[in-house]
């Protein structure tokens, strides 16, 4: 080949070498480009966020809830070092997967994996979602030996609400429980706080600012795997503050074991008769699922659950509740976690409904503890005097209608003082006749009836204190004599809450000022409006009361207080919830014990001691107990004595 072929053939290679080196290069320059339009232009935000994601994660810090202590700085509702394992999305990848691989490790029920990712799809991927809370030691160890293998899995410490009384206290300090819908819609600054626990009753909503505390914020440095690396604490979260009730835990302890005991003696669960008695009776079985395993023998022999009713005790002087009450009770510590389907349902199906606050909401008829209000009308408007006297026969005709004493043969010839004593029905008729339905609600409500009582618990109820006005608003209807005379001894429209039962007796014993209810303590005693009733209205008034349990025929006459604690003062109630009826009465079926528990008469009492200087006012109310005498008044007369004790370190 001559020098010129060889020049044009080396041409060709070179050329053909050239066009392919060229087409790698344009390949590669093509590829190399795209990748970086793709990277830089199409995915540009998600890769900016991994990229920040990689650096720092901001994070709201909750802040430490404050804590609940009673009069004498035990503790009530506090905080509790715990674990929750937690996974994020956005770093997980594959969420099913990690779960997976999570329930290899844990115990991880289908319900709660379920939960994760429905709240994955529902909330952003970089949101941390609680997988399982208050975490084992043994778990946290297994965790921690796998975390490498396990993307966008952290364990975290946060501080859980605990209830050391528990049920004891349920109903002061009520619960927190994770946020709701409702409560993120009002406040959307709440969406950065996901784990925050807020205060839903009691106690804890009444002061929720002020025990929450103001949340701070932290950068946390975290790795593509969504690791923390270091933590840089911007704003120091501020604890919410503590609070001091006036709630003594003692006289709680106390005032709960004798209401819910009553008159009856305690049956040991473990005894077959027990056993027997609880298989055959759904009531029994619904009060042991709730976690109540005080079951007692009643007078007739049968075993039955724990009395309900309420018991306020208040200190007449400064308003402040030291022992507030409502049975059945609940254990606040069961709401703080996720809540169990089962643990709701046996609350809310319990046939005595034990998340009721009775003290607050249960309204009843007071019975006669409301004649304290008759006669204190009657004796301002100057109707009767201490000498006003009416006979009773037992019963009192007005129109077509006759009304009976609960003292079938009468009381005889009765004064103001003798018919508070006696309880006599016939004298309240035949003075509220000639005092009037809109005096007797004046008087009410001075006396703090009809009203909500400033409590330091949401949702009172006002009860009902009824007038000419009301009947005509509330029934379209006017108002009858014979609707006065039924008012008189309180029953008919007139409904009350044992709180209110309880301030009405405070302000009767304190006799200067309305006195107005507190749980929390206080360092000094506020000053309050004056009472404006007369002072021999009440001092006549006061008298009765003494009379109740001090002279030989008052209706508490056997429960009075020992002479070393000042004695005790007081009136008895015992309301009719049905009527006896005629096939009843043949078949001699007239006793409380021999009636179902449903159709008994509830059971009152109020007072205060000590008589001459009094400190402490009373209200018990004992549903379906029977008699105020024989079953509200000995469970005062034990709680009182409780709290003098108490005061004079006897305990």
């Amino acid at each position: 080949m001559n020098k010129k072929a060889r020049e044009k053939e080396f041409r060709r290679v070179m050329t053909r070498r050239s066009l392919l080196l060229g087409g790698m290069q344009l390949g590669i320059a093509s590829f190399l480009g795209l990748r970086l339009y793709q990277l830089q232009v199409a995915q540009n935000s998600q890769y900016r966020r991994l990229s920040d994601r990689n650096q720092f994660d901001v994070k709201i810090v909750a802040p430490q809830r404050g804590r609940v202590f009673d009069r004498k700085m035990r503790l009530l509702a506090g905080n509790a070092e715990s674990y929750q394992l937690r996974v994020t999305p956005l770093h997980a990848k594959d969420l099913p997967q990690v779960l997976d691989d999570l329930s290899t490790i844990i115990e991880l029920k289908p319900r709660e994996r379920e939960e994760v990712i429905a709240a994955a799809v529902k909330n952003p991927s970089f949101r941390p979602i609680v997988v399982r809370g208050n975490l084992t030691q043994r778990e946290l160890a297994r965790l921690a030996v796998r975390s490498a293998y396990l993307p966008g899995v952290t364990f975290e410490k946060v501080l859980r609400r605990i209830y050391p009384q528990g049920a004891l206290t349920g109903h002061v300090t009520g619960y927190v429980s994770p946020l709701t819908s409702r409560e993120l819609e009002l406040n959307p600054a709440l969406q950065q706080l996901p784990d925050l626990a807020t205060g839903k009753i009691g106690i804890e909503n009444a002061l929720e600012s002020r025990l929450r505390g103001k949340p701070g914020s932290e950068r946390v440095e975290v790795n593509a795997r969504g690791r923390p690396i270091r933590v840089l604490r911007d704003f120091e979260p501020s604890a919410g503050q503590d609070v001091r009730l006036a709630l003594d835990i003692g006289v709680q302890l106390e005032a709960a074991e004798v209401l819910r005991r009553g008159r009856s003696q305690t049956v040991n669960l473990s005894l077959p008769e027990a056993q027997g008695a609880i298989a055959g009776n759904a009531e029994l079985k619904s009060h042991i699922a709730a976690g109540d395993n005080l079951v007692l023998r009643d007078p007739k022999g049968n075993i039955t659950p724990a009395e309900s009713g309420a018991v306020v005790v208040m200190d007449v002087r400064s308003g402040e509740i030291v022992s507030l009450v409502s049975a059945p009770m609940y254990d606040p510590n069961i709401f703080t976690e996720k809540l169990l389907t089962r643990d709701w349902r046996r609350l809310n199906d319990h046939p005595r409904t034990p998340l009721l606050n009775r003290v607050t909401t249960g309204m009843y008829a007071p019975g006669s503890t409301f004649k304290m209000v008759v006669a204190l009308a009657a004796l301002e408007a100057g109707i009767i005097n201490e000498r006003t006297s009416f006979f009773c026969k037992g019963d009192m005709e007005l129109g077509n209608a006759t009304f009976h004493c609960w003292q079938k043969l009468g009381h005889g010839t009765v004064n103001v003082l003798r018919a508070l004593e006696q309880s006599c029905d016939v004298f309240f008729y035949e003075v509220a006749l000639k005092t009037g339905i809109q005096r007797i609600k004046n008087m009410a409500l001075r006396l703090g009836f009809g009203a909500e009582t400033g409590i330091d618990i949401p949702g009172e109820k006002t009860g009902i204190i009824p007038s000419h006005d009301w009947k005509l608003a509330t029934h379209g209807v006017a108002w009858t004599p014979g609707e006065t005379v039924v008012a008189s001894i309180g029953q008919g429209y007139v409904l009350a809450t044992p709180i209110q039962l309880a301030l009405m007796t405070a302000r009767i014993a304190n006799g200067q000022f309305a006195v107005e209810p507190s749980l929390l303590a206080r360092s000094k005693t506020p000053e309050f409006a004056p009472l404006d009733i007369p002072e021999s209205a009440l001092r006549i008034v006061r008298q009765g009361m003494k009379m109740v349990t001090h002279s030989g025929r008052g209706t508490a006459r056997n429960y009075n207080l020992g002479v070393e604690f000042g004695g005790m003062a007081g009136k008895t109630g015992t309301v009719q919830v049905k009527r006896i009826t005629k096939e009843q009465r043949e078949a001699g079926i007239v006793k409380n014990i021999d009636r179902p528990w449903k159709e008994r008469d509830h059971a009152l009492f109020v007072g205060y001691t000590p008589v001459t200087d009094p400190r402490y006012a009373i209200s018990v109310v004992v549903e379906h107990g029977g008699s105020g005498s024989s079953m509200a008044a000995p469970i005062a007369r034990k709680i009182l004595e409780k709290i003098l004790r108490s005061d004079r370190g006897l305990v």
